[in-house]
């Protein structure tokens, strides 16, 4: 009998073995060629495509736009799934294959309208943009046309369908998404109407402070008077429950990545960047340096694809975005740039006044019409849903979307419907240039190219910084900065009374910029732009200045000393010093009063630490486990279940905790006991479950924790990562360093302890002197593809802080190539 089961048992494992060994061989027909010749129709020329050692693609061309039909090849070899998971999130056509899970979100996504917004954009766009853009998509077909069935990425045939050709108007609608990843304010104007319902304006006031009155500025101007209050009372919205939890259950229930996009910034203060540039009297090589890694949302593959485009004096190399035609981050010939978003508020929520019929919308006294767009969502394996958009003069109701998906929820949400709210967007506007800006600042040799490039720039609004290899710099914020009639748009206001309408857009030249400043040095990490008295409202929902602090100090430290170089920059972006603890840790310190062994052992080790989030450090896990627990410890009773949407709000829970410290105010007394306690209280627990939660992970000889221990960068596989059986061959992880505010920064989710959902997804280091010692780095690799060697190649770098050399010379290139591909003109 044992004979018997004992072959069983082996044939079954030979079976599993042949079935694997099988589905190994055929996934991995799938992997690109990167050597070779191929003959392809829309090329002037034949162009070449050389892979350098770290597979970054050289496209070497005849002409310009030979060059962007070369990189829309490339990006369709790398990363073909991930574009098509893209375009799929934008048109709202996730149902199409992933069937019923997704329908809320398409209902979303069709309702705000992305794909009627892209297709506006690219009517209005100038013919030269369009035949650019045409250029790349022609690549991107090129290689979908000659490629079908096991040629394709896995995950086509896995989820059984092939990619239709691209348009422009696809291009078009994945600028609109990134402009939604980097503008998403209106989840803070929910999530802030639900604590006022809740708190009222006053107490909110506390939760929430204004940045601080002398925190740095990108423009190191003069103070600002002082704000009135951004929390003035306005109607609630009227409902029964709150407002944000009716938009997020049902998008919460679809795919999980595009839950997070949609959503936005609700839960943690994690979407930023760092940028700065040095003129060359700071510099070793007397020519500018420029620094950039922006903090976008991790993901396998990353959201970067780095390349190099060379086609006479067109000559580019940088950080590119699978599915668009321009470099967004890099540099030129003759210019390098780098971005860091703005957080401009740009997105106001309007409570609309609807006639009986809900056709009708009243506006200072009058019926206006509501426009109806009828909308088919395609659902695989059943039959289409119809969604009916309605559109008021302020935009999209989501409210519709929002109350459908919960009517349609299973179990149907006991929840009241939420009342009539319109979406006004400047990304929804009909004319959005933004992609033509973009390709013509690829273009710019001058700060002249460059601002001219710029007026025509819409949205994600961004903290450009420029440095040019004349020896300049500048900064510049561009995008339409909506000028309101009344109100500072944090909260959804009245769209009946016609006194909160956009008037217009702040003009270009009050915008906030500089050129040549005479400290020789421009620093930006979502701070605060300006604290001109003059200045214009942008925004208001600024992150402590800790990181823009931090390199500040650094250059100058340097500086002071030397002349700084590439690796001074390399350095300071690997900085892991936290200003916040340095801020708030000496408060916590005076309050605690721990009572048991381990916890007066967790106290000692913060008082002997250097606050820096080293990954070895067990100081810096016991300092973040106690940050996070601050929140539900000191305002949990009041808000319930509201907590979850404000403990991640990093900045802002900063300021309440350390004026409510310094007061020992009455929001530590936990209003649920019949006892009183204070501040001491509220910061002893606190410790104390934190100690106690690192102590289930790491066990209770506190000197062997680590904070990489617990603290991993988690990069999900877009698409295909809630499948739990692909997740270990699919999607990846790696211990962290950082927190929140260190220049490498390390936010965590405060919602899943301790993973990092954010990261430095690019770093680049640009040199303008004739040596050009430029770097880059992405976090994953240049392959979407999980079978081959180059999908998480470069992720022990980007650890590391280490970057690549940004070579654009082509003898350097072919030097070291481990592919060379042509494409022949049919």
């Amino acid at each position: 009998m044992r004979r018997i089961f004992g072959r069983v048992v082996i044939a079954v494992l030979l079976l599993v073995l042949a079935v694997g060994g099988a589905l190994y061989l055929y996934l991995r027909q799938s992997l690109p060629d990167y050597d070779g010749d191929a003959t392809v129709q829309g090329l002037s020329g034949d162009v070449d495509i050389v892979r350098d050692a770290h597979a970054i693609p050289h496209i070497f061309a005849s002409t310009r736009r030979d060059g962007l039909f070369g990189l829309g090849y490339v990006h369709a070899q790398d990363r073909l799934w991930q574009m098509e998971f893209q375009r799929r999130i934008g048109h709202g056509r996730l149902s199409e294959v992933f069937g019923t899970a997704t329908i809320p979100q398409d209902r979303f996504l069709r309702t705000v309208g992305f794909a009627r917004a892209a297709r506006s954009a690219w009517e209005h766009l100038p013919e030269d943009t369009k035949v650019d853009i045409n250029a790349y998509v022609a690549g991107i077909n090129a290689f979908i046309g000659t490629h079908h069935g096991r040629q394709l990425p896995p995950e086509f045939t896995l989820l059984r369908f092939e990619p239709e050709p691209f348009t422009g108007v696809d291009v078009v609608v994945w600028v609109k998404m990134m402009a939604w990843d980097l503008s998403s304010n209106y989840s803070s104007e929910l999530v802030r109407h639900d604590l006022i319902a809740k708190l009222g304006a006053a107490r909110v006031e506390e939760l929430l402070p204004p940045y601080p009155a002398d925190g740095l500025s990108i423009l190191n101007d003069q103070a600002h008077a002082a704000p009135a209050s951004p929390h003035a009372l306005t109607p609630p919205i009227t409902t029964s429950s709150s407002a944000w939890p009716l938009l997020e259950g049902p998008l919460r229930q679809g795919h999980p990545q595009v839950a997070d996009l949609l959503l936005g910034g609700a839960h943690q203060e994690a979407i930023g960047s760092n940028n700065w540039v040095v003129d060359g009297t700071l510099t070793a090589t007397g020519a500018p340096m420029l620094a950039n890694d922006p903090h976008l949302a991790a993901h396998a593959p990353s959201i970067w694809y780095l390349a190099h485009v060379s086609a006479g004096d067109f000559d580019i190399i940088g950080a590119t975005l699978p599915g668009t035609p321009a470099v967004a981050l890099g540099r030129n010939k003759y210019i390098a740039w780098g971005a860091t978003n703005v957080a401009a508020d740009v997105q106001d929520l309007y409570r609309e006044t609807l006639d009986p019929t809900g056709r009708f919308a009243e506006f200072r006294g009058q019926q206006e019409p509501i426009a109806v767009i009828k909308e088919t969502i395609a659902v695989k394996g059943q039959a289409p849903v119809l969604v009916d958009v309605r559109i008021t003069r302020h935009g999209p109701l989501i409210s519709d979307a929002i109350n459908a998906n919960n009517a349609a929820a299973v179990p149907p949400s006991p929840a009241a419907p939420l009342e009539p709210l319109a979406f006004r967007w400047t990304a929804l506007d009909a004319e959005d240039l933004t992609i033509a800006a973009y390709m013509r600042m690829n273009e710019a040799r001058s700060w002249a190219d460059v601002t001219t490039a710029l007026k025509d720039y819409v949205t994600p609004s961004q903290n450009f910084v420029f440095a040019t290899t004349d020896g300049h710099i500048g900064y510049y914020a561009p995008g339409r900065i909506p000028i309101r009639a009344a109100g500072h748009g944090l909260q959804p206001a009245d769209g009946s009374s016609g006194d909160a309408e956009w008037t217009g857009y702040v003009p270009f030249e009050q915008l906030p910029h500089t050129y040549d400043p005479p400290s020789h040095m421009i620093v930006t990490a979502n701070n605060r732009p300006s604290a001109a008295a003059d200045a214009p409202m942008i925004g208001s929902d600024y992150p402590n200045p800790y990181r823009a602090q931090r390199i500040t100090d650094l250059l100058s430290e340097v500086a002071a000393a030397r002349k700084l170089t590439p690796n001074d920059f390399a350095r300071i972006q690997g900085d892991t010093v936290s200003l916040h603890a340095r801020d708030l840790l000496p408060r916590l310190l005076a309050h605690v009063r721990p009572t048991s062994t381990v916890d007066r052992q967790a106290v000692d080790m913060l008082r002997n630490w250097d606050d820096d989030m080293r990954g070895d450090s067990a100081a810096a896990a016991i300092y973040e486990a106690w940050f996070l627990r601050l929140a539900p410890s000191i305002v949990g009773d009041e808000l319930g279940p509201l907590t979850a949407s404000y403990e991640g709000r990093f900045s802002g829970v900063t300021r309440f905790i350390e004026a409510s410290l310094d007061t020992n105010s009455p929001w530590c007394d936990n209003v649920t006991s019949p006892a009183r306690e204070s501040c001491d209280d509220a910061v002893t627990t606190a410790l104390h479950t934190a100690v106690e939660q690192l102590s289930e992970r790491m066990g209770r000889e506190l000197p062997r924790w680590r904070w990489d221990a617990v603290h991993s960068a988690i990069f999900p596989h877009q698409g295909l990562d809630s499948v739990r059986v692909f997740r270990p061959f699919i999607s990846r992880s790696i211990p962290s360093a950082g927190d929140w505010s260190t220049v490498n920064v390390g936010a965590v989710a405060a919602d899943a302890p301790f993973e990092q959902h954010s990261v430095p997804s690019y770093r680049g280091i640009f040199d303008l002197s004739p040596a050009n010692d430029s770097r880059i780095v992405d976090a994953m690799g240049s392959s979407g593809h999980f079978l081959s060697r180059h999908y998480d190649d470069y992720l022990p770098d980007w650890r590391a802080v280490r970057a690549f050399p940004a070579t654009m010379d082509r003898l350097t290139v072919e030097k070291n190539s481990i592919g060379r591909l042509r494409l022949r003109a049919k």
